[in-house]
């Protein structure tokens, strides 16, 4: 409804008819609403009767002296200050002081705290300009009852040929209870609202609010170049349910599926009901649309815990099916209708399971799970095995350090390389227990070897994941692990990459000084990928730097691997910090590197990764001990 201050008399009292024509059933949700609107025009329309009459009286207060002072509405001249000179009696009951107080009082100190600086600003406008204020104010302070009053402010006017007075005649409406009726009004347009938009059983957003979340969700995807992903879910055997045991425990089901799957998403993703047994999942944002194979599995896994329902335990799985932005459609509704089809298709392979809108995507997703599940049992099993690739003084030959390579050698798959399940584990958790087992594995050999007199003043590197690095107790982790081994500290360091350095600089700083506190060396792998700065490295404090072998491959022949190389070089050399070439190829390499015042180097030209035996034995071929 429009400002009524901004409607004539006339508009009002027929706005009012016609509101008062169009009776409506008292129990129907609109009444209350239309009710509401009628006490809001009345309550305007008595007020602006008020002021009319309170102008009438101050045209003619001197003359009618007791009909000034006995007038229903309350009003009083003040100065400039806020200090007030003259109030009605009205005025007086009103702000609850005594007529004979008045030259004492200020109204700034009846107000609340916060608006006292409004009125003298709103009577400095009015005496400066003429125009006239309007300002709403609270009345009483803690611990008073609050009213609420509309104060309308105006300069009194001189009589003809005097000079303009230095005093406002102030009109004080008590709009309390219009204020609590448009609050009721605001309130209930709210609940009107919810319900407009939300599923009265579960309380998720129904049909309606579900396609204008999903189509927020595209166009954000549009322009973040992103991708979302839709899930429809269907409850398998539901109906059974509400035919043995009746629609009320049918809908304590939905009830409880709804919880489960809030439980699942992310803050921002949207769960809603379209009606019956029938929900879907927007997920929004999404780098990568096999993740929501992820949330889906997940989906299926919770479903499959009992529902309990009146004392009855209940099974119910669901069948899902997805479609993605923009592979599988560009609105909403082609995205609805492709999830449907595929919700359909996972309820014909036996349901109790998902599948997306194209089969290879579900064949990616469920070879993804699979290799996920059998990463988890590689531990277990001891599949994992650790290589080691030397790194020699490019000048002298011998070793001065040595890199630990993880592989899994898999029972049916193989030896399987790092790049393919190094970052499953990182996105499922498991290489914080892999590591753990890389460093335990690297020192336990370091140590073995040490015994027998070689590699006696070298140290073994291992690589330490981003998730790793979060980890507080890191230090104290790999700590306990060299004094249980018995292992030399300094026959130990770490690799860190580059990007996460120097994206979480305070937390790498914190483990990386617990860690060199302990006696062990921190170094940067993938140099040169990221962003360091000469600021970020010198607080690090690291030890060490490596060339990514990205810059490393061309040389001598790319103009710009070369720079880097070089560049690289001369930091490591003014900081102190020993530098490493990896993925040294060639003898070509080598030159290059030597005439660069590179040191160390490390690639096939010396060896290919090794298991240990055969590292051993090229230990020792070598006569590099």
């Amino acid at each position: 409804m429009a400002d009524l201050r901004d409607i004539n008399d006339q508009s009002l009292t027929d706005l009012l008819s016609a509101l008062h024509r169009e009776a409506t059933d008292p129990a129907n949700a609109a009444h209350v609403v239309q009710e509401l609107e009628v006490h809001q025009i009345e309550l305007e329309l008595q007020n602006r009767e008020l002021r009319a009459a309170q102008q009438a009286l101050e045209e003619s207060r001197d003359r009618y002296a007791d009909l000034y002072d006995f007038a229903p509405v309350a009003y009083a001249t003040m100065t400039g200050q806020g200090r007030i000179t003259q109030m009605n009696l009205t005025a007086a009951q009103l702000l609850g002081v005594e007529r004979g107080r008045v030259p004492d009082l200020l109204l700034g100190t009846r107000l609340a705290p916060e608006n006292g600086r409004a009125l003298l600003d709103s009577l400095s406008r009015a005496l400066r300009t003429g125009e006239d204020e309007s300002l709403e104010v609270g009345l009483g302070r803690a611990p008073e009852a609050r009213r609420d009053l509309r104060l309308i402010i105006r300069r009194e006017r001189p009589p003809p040929g005097e000079e303009a007075r230095t005093a406002c005649r102030v009109i004080l409406l008590d709009i309390t209870e219009h204020l609590q009726l448009t609050a009721r009004l605001q309130e209930r347009e709210l609940q009107l609202e919810h319900l407009v938009q939300h599923d009265t059983l579960t309380g998720l957003p129904n049909r309606l609010l579900f396609a204008d979340r999903l189509g927020q969700a595209i166009r954000q995807a549009h322009r973040e170049q992103r991708q979302v992903a839709l899930l429809f879910l269907d409850l398998d055997g539901f109906k059974s349910i509400n035919d043995s045991l009746g629609h009320p425990a049918g809908d304590q089901v939905l009830k409880q599926a709804a919880t489960r799957m809030l439980g699942l998403v992310r803050e921002g993703d949207t769960v809603a009901r379209l009606g019956g047994d029938e929900f879907t999942v927007i997920l929004a944002k999404l780098k990568d649309g096999s993740s929501a194979g992820l949330v889906a599995h997940k989906l299926t896994e919770v479903f499959r815990r009992p529902f309990t329902v009146d004392g009855r335990t209940l099974y119910v799985t669901t069948s899902i099916g997805i479609s993605l932005f923009p592979q599988d459609g560009s609105d909403v509704n082609t995205l609805v209708r492709n999830a449907d089809s595929a919700m359909y298709l996972a309820k014909e392979r036996g349901r109790d399971t998902f599948r997306f809108y194209t089969e290879d995507m579900t064949a990616r997703v469920f070879a993804q799970f699979s290799l996920e599940t059998a990463l988890r049992q590689a531990l277990v099993n001891e599949e994992f095995v650790l290589y080691y690739q030397p790194q020699l003084d490019l000048a002298t030959g011998h070793i001065v350090g040595l890199e630990a390579l993880i592989r899994w050698n898999h029972p049916t798959m193989g030896m399987v390389e790092p790049l393919r399940f190094i970052p499953l584990a990182e996105s499922t958790g498991l290489i914080v227990p892999i590591s753990v087992w890389i460093v335990q594995t690297a020192c336990a050999q370091m140590k073995a070897w040490q015994d027998q007199g070689l590699l006696t003043d070298a140290a073994v590197r291992v690589n330490l994941s981003n998730r790793d690095m979060q980890n507080p107790d890191l230090a104290e982790i790999i700590g306990g692990i060299v004094r249980a081994v018995g292992l030399n500290p300094a026959a130990l360091a770490v690799e860190i990459t580059e990007t996460w350095i120097m994206a979480n600089p305070e937390s790498a700083a914190g483990n990386i000084r617990h860690l060199q506190s302990l006696g062990i060396e921190v170094g940067i792998d993938d140099f040169g990928t990221g962003y360091s700065s000469l600021a970020s490295l010198k607080r690090l404090a690291v030890h060490e730097i490596k060339i990514d072998q990205s810059f490393v491959a061309g040389l001598p022949e790319d103009a710009d691997g070369c720079a880097i190389a070089c560049a690289v070089i001369a930091l490591g050399e003014a900081l102190g910090l020993k530098v490493v070439a990896e993925g040294v190829e060639t003898q070509a390499h080598a030159r290059f590197l030597t005439t660069a015042g590179c040191r160390i180097g490390q690639g096939y030209l010396y060896s290919r990764p090794l298991p240990a035996e055969e590292f051993e034995s090229y230990v020792r071929r070598q006569g590099l001990l």
